[in-house]
C-alpha cells in the first residue's frame, strides 16, 4: 500500500506540473506564433509596396524615354 500511496503522489505531483508548464508555455507560444505573423505581414505588405514602386517606376522612365 505504502507504494502506491507514493506512486500516486509522483502522479498528481507529475500532473500539477504540467499543468502549471503549459500555463507559462501556451501564451508564450501565442506570443511567439503572433509576432511571426505579424512580421510575414509586414513583409508581405512591403513586398506589394515594393512591386507596385518599381512598375510605376518602370512605366515612367518607359513614357520619358519615348519623350
Amino acid at each position: 500500500m505504502r507504494t502506491f500511496a507514493t506512486l500516486s503522489i509522483a502522479g498528481v505531483t507529475g500532473l500539477v506540473l504540467i499543468k502549471l508548464l503549459a500555463m507559462i508555455m501556451f501564451p508564450l507560444f501565442a506570443l511567439i506564433v503572433g509576432l511571426f505573423a505579424m512580421t510575414v505581414k509586414f513583409a508581405l505588405i512591403a513586398a506589394v509596396v515594393f512591386f507596385f514602386f518599381t512598375m510605376f517606376r518602370r512605366h515612367r522612365e518607359k513614357r520619358e524615354a519615348e519623350a
